[in-house]
């Protein structure tokens, strides 16, 4: 069940269909799905967080506008033309999407991934989804994926030179990193070591073996793409 809703929301969103009108360009996506997300009629209280919403920020977070939906409830950052450029959907079910479509959105036709700015809005906005779950009686194990879509042609922007990496373009249109099972909430304090491993499969795709974003123990923010 939970591998289909991804595929399934995956597909839609190559299609541009979501909640809300969000750019038609590369997008993030990430998900958390509840293990009894696929219990027939299961439908968690999601009051608490609409009446307080700031642990259901979306990805990139730069002001916030809400909204109520058939599925759930629906925060999100408008951009300048007043359309959506990032959201976080909570489903009644046990489930959060965020899209983000600015971050990759290409530059003067160039398409690049921010390799720091990147991650660091990923691991910025975990910790709230998990909040969300926690206030909303969510109980372990449940699920988190990351994948990438419409990302074919994207090369990693390096934030300095890096001996013997050198990026080359992504192949794959959808990139779907493997699922991260969390089986207690305890597992969740320290997202980057958590990641870690959808970040080097990126940079993998980008013909690079790891993240330089991590030093050689793991800790996020002290590699050499990273570092003075």
């Amino acid at each position: 069940m939970k591998g289909f809703f991804r595929n399934e929301r995956i597909n839609e969103l190559k299609n541009n269909r979501a909640p809300i009108k969000i750019p038609e360009t590369a997008k993030i996506v990430l998900h958390l799905i509840a293990e009894e997300s696929s219990t027939i009629d299961k439908n968690y209280n999601i009051e608490i967080i609409s009446r307080n919403p700031k642990y259901l920020k979306p990805i990139k977070y730069i002001g916030m506008e809400m909204s109520h939906t058939f599925d759930g409830f629906l925060t999100y950052t408008t951009d300048l033309s007043g359309g959506a450029r990032s959201y976080a959907h909570l489903y009644r079910r046990g489930i959060i999407e965020a899209v983000e479509g600015s971050l990759l959105k290409p530059i003067v036709e160039k398409k690049e991934i921010p390799s720091i700015d990147f991650e660091k809005e990923i691991i910025t906005a975990i910790p709230g989804y998990v909040e969300v779950f926690k206030r909303i009686n969510v109980k372990p194990p449940f699920s988190m994926y990351l994948s990438l879509v419409g990302v074919e042609g994207c090369l990693m922007k390096l934030n300095k030179e890096i001996l013997g990496a050198i990026p080359t373009p992504i192949q794959e249109n959808v990139i779907k990193l493997d699922e991260i099972y969390i089986k207690d909430y305890a597992e969740t304090e320290d997202i980057p070591r958590l990641i870690q491993t959808w970040f080097d499969d990126i940079w993998n795709a980008c013909g690079m073996f790891k993240s330089f974003n991590y030093d050689e123990n793991g800790n996020w923010g002290y590699g050499l793409n990273s570092s003075e």
